[in-house]
């Protein structure tokens, strides 16, 4: 699960990034995702892609970012492309306008649920990093260092050099009176972590785990949040604020987190480098981000003719470059 803020882009003529258009009325909305999706390897913005997206905007589609990454490290992104329209983020418990700032829609984690979970994973000498609730800040708190696992330890480094320090230490029975948070994630091996997948149900709690394989390294990274803290489940909202059903959305994704959408979405599309289960969920396959799978997609796609392009739901592959 990508943490960073920046993201290099391919264009080398200085021209302005130019705003993409919000149309008045949406012939649908286009949910895109980023790690993997929007950014090709090495977290770069090609220009072709965002050439892409802006005409994607100039043809009637409203055009949104769909990722698993906080509002300080999706941003950027948004900016990078020239999108002004509502972003969502924290893999769907966040939708927050791009310009204003205002907060359209948010799950956090259930207030009664972050002491458990907490004691549980410290408990089996698990390091949670905990989002602090969105409405208060962007920080992340964790424990004491001498608790961290390889991984985290790596992880939380690579965060604070990218965004300065946002992560807080502080002792486990300080955090497990955070009020609130937005998620909770853990990252360790995959021995330690799996056994997070039924850590809510047997506690009686409220809340959704995500897990991000992380298989070359033989690690296991777990997310809880709300249980309709779900990338389909923001989407719908964001849908309806514009008129719009979740039948009028494309999504666009290649990771575990984006299965809801894709399966939800009047087209769900998977990048072509997805794993076969993700692929499952979606409607269509593309090609791959290291191919430029998104920009050919929406070029050869979604720029022609009006409304909602229904005929895309019955093609099950589409791989060319």
């Amino acid at each position: 699960m990508s943490e960073r803020a920046w993201v290099q882009t391919t264009t080398t003529d200085g021209e302005p990034i130019a705003v993409v258009p919000i149309p008045e009325h949406p012939r649908g909305i286009l949910a895109l995702d980023i790690d993997g999706t929007l950014l090709g390897p090495g977290s770069v913005l090609a220009d072709r892609t965002r050439r892409a997206v802006h005409a994607a905007g100039t043809a009637g589609w409203l055009v949104t970012l769909a990722t698993g990454r906080r509002w300080g490290a999706t941003k950027p992104v948004a900016d990078a492309l020239g999108l002004e329209a509502p972003l969502i983020c924290f893999n769907g418990a966040l939708i927050r306008d791009s310009i204003s700032g205002e907060i359209l829609h948010y799950n956090p984690l259930p207030t009664e649920a972050v002491s458990p979970l907490i004691h549980a994973l410290t408990g089996r000498g698990l390091q949670p990093v905990l989002y602090e609730d969105f409405a208060s800040d962007e920080r992340l708190l964790t424990g004491p260092t001498t608790n961290d696992s390889p991984q985290i330890a790596h992880w939380l480094e690579g965060i604070n050099d990218e965004y300065g320090p946002i992560v807080t230490r502080v002792p486990y029975e300080e955090l497990a009176r955070t009020p609130s948070a937005t998620r909770i994630v853990v990252f360790d091996t995959i021995a330690r972590v799996e056994w997070v997948g039924s850590l809510a149900e047997d506690l009686g709690l409220a809340a959704r785990v995500l897990f991000y394989p992380v298989e070359r390294h033989g690690a296991l990274m777990a997310e809880l949040l709300h249980p309709a803290g779900t990338k389909a489940v923001a989407l719908a909202a964001l849908a309806a604020r514009y008129g719009l059903t979740m039948s009028e959305v494309i999504a666009v994704g290649d990771g575990h987190n984006d299965v809801e959408m894709l399966a939800e979405a009047g087209v769900g599309v998977a990048m072509g480098q997805s794993p076969p289960e993700v692929i499952a969920h979606a409607t269509l396959t593309i090609g791959g981000h290291a191919d430029d799978g998104l920009a050919a997609f929406i070029e050869r796609d979604l720029l022609d003719g009006e409304g909602f392009p229904h005929h895309l739901a019955r093609r099950r592959s589409w791989n060319s470059p």
